[in-house]
């Protein structure tokens, strides 16, 4: 919005709603999102403006140096410790055994949806508690995936997604008009969907890169909004005005 909009007082006002974002996504302390955060913010940058990946740079450079809690636990990734406290209680085990429970019955079609890794498995447990078996979160919705619903689930997914990501290109390619070249880039975006769609593309990316990490679209919330964005980005791409006032009649 501070690319596409004309307004100075507006541009501001999204610079500040983008600063408070920011700083919200910070304090979560999800390293997770994080990595999702600079993966949508290296994307935008590429399209719009690759001066944001300075912008980027500097500011993760400040987080490090004046923020000793988020750096101490970005620098715990790299310790023995969390090696060790991965492997007895965090993602390491959780993966390790949502693996073992795909080779132990049909690895093709999976688990059983709903019965181990989310939310459904969390809420009813299905099966009882042992000593080898418990229930958790498996933090990796891909990975959950296909321990519940086997190779064939995760590869019809991932075609899904693919999908997506193909067409979201496409979109960006055919909406909007061309940036204008030499032009400041606050300024050759404005008013042009081009400018919308790359934002969309860019978080939708960003999102799908937190999934590795989290069960992101265990949330109901985040799955109405993925795919309510994905369908805006389509529509800029396809089916909006200014899209259909290029297409000579």
């Amino acid at each position: 919005m501070i690319y596409y909009c004309k307004r100075i007082w507006a541009k501001l006002f999204f610079l500040g709603v983008t600063g408070i974002m920011c700083l919200c996504l910070l304090f979560t302390f999800s390293r997770g999102a994080w990595v999702g955060m600079v993966v949508a913010v290296i994307l935008f940058a590429l399209y719009m403006d690759r001066r944001l990946l300075g912008v980027l740079g500097g500011a993760v450079a400040a987080v490090l140096v004046f923020v000793p809690s988020i750096t101490s636990r970005l620098t715990y990734l790299f310790t023995s410790d969390y090696a060790e406290a991965s492997a007895v209680g965090g993602r390491a085990l959780r993966w390790a055994v949502g693996r073992q429970l795909l080779m132990e019955n049909n690895s093709w079609l999976g688990f059983g949806l709903g019965r181990f890794g989310g939310a459904v498995a969390m809420n009813n447990k299905l099966l009882d508690e042992t000593e080898e078996f418990s229930y958790f979160y498996m933090d990796n919705y891909y990975l959950k995936t296909m321990v519940e619903m086997g190779y064939i689930g995760i590869i019809f997914f991932l075609l899904l997604l693919a999908g997506l990501l193909i067409w979201s290109l496409r979109a960006i390619y055919r909406s909007g008009t061309g940036f204008i070249p030499g032009k400041d880039p606050l300024l050759r975006a404005v008013g042009n969907d081009k400018a919308m769609a790359v934002g969309i593309f860019s978080g939708l990316c960003g999102v799908l890169v937190h999934c590795y990490f989290e069960n992101i679209f265990e949330e109901p919330y985040m799955m109405a909004y993925f795919w309510g964005l994905a369908a805006m980005l389509m529509y800029l791409g396809f089916f909006s005005k200014s899209r259909r006032d290029q297409i000579p009649n």
